[in-house]
């Protein structure tokens, strides 16, 4: 006889209090944008603590700017810290820039409703972005100069290389001397040079993905997270395998394989950079209930395998509201990272809105 496994989730940490708070949204002139996080750092009384210390990183509240267009610059990564938010992590990195060609356009969106009407909701975003394009050397200077400026915040670096172990210890190496805090690492990205062995080409390999794991946390002296692909049967094989090769964390979900739509005048798909395209990178608040299906297997899985005090989970996936974040928290998660949804405001309007998260 078939039977249905269920989860019952407890918690009882600070962090589980955040599901005790309401989002309170303040508008400025035009469209939703950059968020502001109001945690441990000049709360007011009465306020909670939301400060989380996850594998030796104290944030003064669990949430993390997701690797990509948010983190893609110093100025970008100055503007999270200043907002409040927990931590950052950059956009990916590799040695080699030059070897990074992203297109023009690289990016569709899916609306509620009518797709193709400019007026309905963003619900879903597809990108065909590959890792950062600028040379390494000026994102290590950027590394640096946030390091100097803002100490005591968490900064990560998301990092990716091809199969190569001599290029994953240089790039660890130089990484590392910019005094960053942890390394994520990309073994996830959908699109991400699969030819050279990177990204969920990595991640949807278990036996690759021992490999690598094991001659990178061979190299690092910082805490390492592995980043999951979605495009995967069952996502706990290879987060358990990063586990057991040394990672201090986890996280996921990045995007999910996908093509966003067929252009009925053109007969190309979207994203069409003249006249061709290919599947990329699903996100936004349609992929929220796939992530937390993701996320919560995960949990389970880490909580019945390892010892939850010394490894971390960060979810992912469709995060526009508290609401949304708390339902990570609760399926497991330590941290929740957020990207898509700051990175299509800012797109839309380039205004700022002001999120703060107070008790009831």
């Amino acid at each position: 006889m078939a039977s249905l496994s269920l989860t019952q989730i407890r918690g009882s940490n600070s962090v589980t209090e955040f599901t005790r708070l309401r989002l309170k949204t303040q508008r400025g002139r035009g469209k939703t944008g950059f968020l502001k996080v109001v945690g441990s750092q000049g709360q007011n009384q009465g306020e909670p603590d939301l400060s989380v210390t996850v594998n030796g990183l104290h944030m003064p509240n669990p949430f993390v700017i997701g690797s990509g267009p948010p983190g893609t610059n110093y100025t970008v990564m100055k503007r999270a810290f200043d907002e409040g938010w927990g931590a950052v992590i950059a956009k990916t990195v590799s040695l080699d820039a030059a070897k990074v060609i992203n297109v023009t356009p690289r990016y569709a969106r899916l609306r509620a409703g009518a797709n193709g009407s400019a007026k309905g909701q963003i619900i879903g975003w597809e990108n065909i972005e590959l890792i950062s394009d600028r040379p390494l050397e000026t994102m290590l200077k950027e590394f640096k100069q946030l390091k100097e400026e803002y100490p005591d915040r968490i900064l990560i670096a998301s990092i990716m290389e091809e199969y190569n172990k001599a290029a994953w210890e240089e790039l660890i190496d130089r990484v590392e001397q910019t005094g960053i805090d942890a390394l994520e690492i990309n073994f996830s990205c959908p699109h991400g040079m699969p030819e050279r062995k990177m990204g969920a080409a990595v991640g949807q390999d278990c036996a690759l993905l021992e490999e690598v794991c094991g001659w990178i946390n061979a190299k690092a002296t910082v805490p390492v997270w592995a980043k999951m692909t979605p495009n995967i049967t069952d996502i706990t094989q290879p987060a358990r395998v990063s586990l057991k090769s040394g990672c201090e964390g986890v996280a996921a979900i990045n995007t999910i394989m996908s093509v966003m739509g067929i252009n009925l005048k053109t007969l190309r798909p979207e994203p069409c950079v003249e006249g061709y395209s290919t599947p990329g990178g699903y996100s936004s608040k349609a992929v929220h209930p796939i992530a937390l299906g993701k996320v919560m297997n995960i949990a389970k899985m880490m909580k019945s395998e390892f010892d939850s005090e010394q490894y971390s989970l960060s979810g992912i996936g469709g995060v526009e509201t508290g609401s949304d974040a708390a339902e990570f928290i609760l399926v497991g998660a330590n941290t929740v990272q957020v990207g898509k949804s700051i990175f299509i405001a800012f797109y839309l309007s380039c205004s700022y809105c002001l999120i703060s998260f107070t008790s009831t």
